[in-house]
């Protein structure tokens, strides 16, 4: 072999960046981070406003789509995923948020209960407003309060509360219910990802290589032992071996993918896409679940909201010129700075639906500045019950995996998403917005019957792109992310997750991996 590095780290996303830094942090062992994709020197990345364009660079991106899901009218949904440095935390909306406590504690995993992984958030966390024992000030990832949040979130917010939603002060404290601003992990007006909290400090550490354009084929077995990784670059194929660990941080799609073209999951799922059985996992490509959601939207001649018209321009070139000189001003915002989490229904112990403001027209072509002014609300379904899969097209390692959610098909899931339509209605219908004289565009006023909404659902639906289970804990991977039954091999990334965290996942996936380094280094934290 060319090169062989103590630890070989397959994915430069979240989890990836996070391992880089803290296993190089021992300067006698040497640590590879492999990723695909190029470095993240797209400009749009950087600007927290300019999301939309990052995701829609196709050399940021895997360019993914679903096999066609036969429950929301065969439609194939789009798969944002990062291949790039930074992975997702280069192209996501940057929402800072944990989870609901009891999350964790449904994991049934030890180790894992939220008394074991409180320290792990707070080890990440640098929010300098922090004032409670469930914040904290001075880790790798910088958090803030969107200073200056556009003006129709406050009627948002007002509209919850006139229907009898509280507020919530805090959606990283202890009970994340209720209405309010979102926190976004930006710092002095920039993105917050991966490369920047915990790759950019670390890079000159001399055990530590960072190789980016490197596709990885397939993890090398022998005698049942991960000992390190077949790349392909620049047409060339080669290997890069790995004295102690092989870690797959290629996310819920990327890692089992790479574990059954290696030759890991259902032999005969396997066989039958062409790859030899090597070890017997069944679960592997298994389980995949994320968070279906829909929207209504609202047009406006109201200027308030993010977008371009001729009447804003003036205020376009402010907004511009206040980002360039002081880093400061919407462009600095991470868009949709405002949500509530609520209960569908009597009798559930937290929340299971979310509901996301829009403070902007959707553009129909999907380009990412808004042409005109508009808004609306995006409503989720937290905890699915549908359950899909990511399986081998074949044995070509750059053939797209099959990807499918199976969205809908347990009805409890379109049963929470008819609630979400229901209460997004009545908070855009609420006195507060009242003066805004908007007209609903999607679905439009006439669709009211539960057959129309469920229609207009079914028709809409997307991803909110946060899939997990794919290598889940207990099936996968023990609770310390070792592949069962092999050496030298774990899964650090949110294909370990056994149930989806009820809400944005970027950061319970810097979680997962902190945890995960001090399991790697047989360290104890604290």
């Amino acid at each position: 072999m060319a090169e062989v590095f103590d630890y070989v780290i397959v994915g430069g996303g979240t989890a990836g960046c996070v391992l880089a830094n803290r296993l190089s942090a021992d300067p006698s062992v040497t640590v590879a981070l492999v990723e695909a994709g190029p470095p993240d020197s797209d400009p749009a990345i950087k600007v927290p406003a300019m999301v939309g364009k990052a995701i829609g660079n196709p050399r940021n991106g895997w360019g993914y789509l679903s096999t066609p899901q036969s429950h929301a009218d065969n439609r194939q949904l789009p798969v944002p995923r990062g291949r790039v440095l930074g992975g997702c935390s280069s192209i996501n909306g940057m929402v800072y948020f944990r989870g609901h406590p009891q999350e964790y504690n449904d994991w049934n995993q030890p180790g894992w209960r939220h008394e074991d992984l409180l320290p792990y958030f707070l080890k990440l966390e640098n929010y300098e407003a922090a004032t409670t024992p469930w914040r904290a000030r001075g880790g790798p990832v910088t958090v803030v309060d969107i200073p200056k949040p556009n003006p129709l979130v406050k009627r948002f917010v007002d509209a919850a509360e006139f229907l009898g939603y509280p507020r919530c002060a805090d959606f990283n404290g202890p009970e994340p219910e209720g209405f309010g601003p979102r926190q976004g992990a930006i710092r002095n007006g920039r993105r917050v990802s991966g490369v920047t909290a915990y790759l950019d400090p670390v890079r000159h550490r001399p055990n530590l290589r960072i190789l980016t354009d490197h596709a990885v084929t397939r993890v090398l077995l022998k005698e049942g032992r991960a000992t390190g990784i077949e790349v392909q670059v620049e047409g060339a194929r080669r290997e890069i071996g790995a004295r102690r660990e092989v870690i797959l941080s290629a996310g819920a799609y990327g890692s089992p993918q790479l574990l059954q073209l290696s030759g890991i999951g259902d032999p005969a799922e396997l066989a039958a896409k062409g790859v030899t059985p090597l070890h017997a996992l069944p679960d592997v490509g298994r389980h995949l679940h994320d968070h279906p959601a829909s929207s209504v939207s609202l047009r406006t001649s109201d200027t308030s909201s993010y977008g371009l018209s001729l009447r804003t321009v003036p205020r376009a070139v402010g907004i511009g010129l206040n980002y360039l000189l002081f880093r400061k001003g919407p462009l600095a915002s991470n868009v949709f700075e405002a949500n509530g989490f609520v209960r569908s229904r009597a009798g559930l112990d937290r929340p299971d639906l979310q509901i996301i403001f829009m403070p902007a027209h959707r553009n129909a072509n999907g380009h990412w500045l808004p042409i005109g002014h508009g808004y609306g609300i995006i409503f989720v379904a937290l905890r699915p019950e549908s359950r899909g899969s990511v399986l081998l097209a074949g044995p070509d390692p750059f053939a797209k995996p099959l990807i499918d959610f199976n969205f809908l098909a347990d009805p409890r899931d379109m049963d929470v998403l008819v609630e979400g339509f229901t209460l997004a209605r009545r908070i855009l219908a609420a006195p507060q917005f009242a003066a805004l004289k908007s007209d609903e565009v999607s679905p439009g006023a006439g669709v009211r019957s539960r057959i129309d909404i469920e229609a207009h659902i079914r028709r809409t639906l997307v991803t909110v792109h946060h899939p997990v289970g794919t290598c889940r804990m207990g099936d996968v991977v023990d609770a310390s992310l070792r592949v069962k039954g092999l050496t030298g091999l774990r899964v650090v990334d949110a294909s370990v997750i056994p149930t989806v965290i009820a809400g944005n996942s970027n950061i319970p996936v810097n979680m997962v991996a902190e945890r995960a380094a001090d399991l790697i280094l047989g360290a104890r934290h604290g």
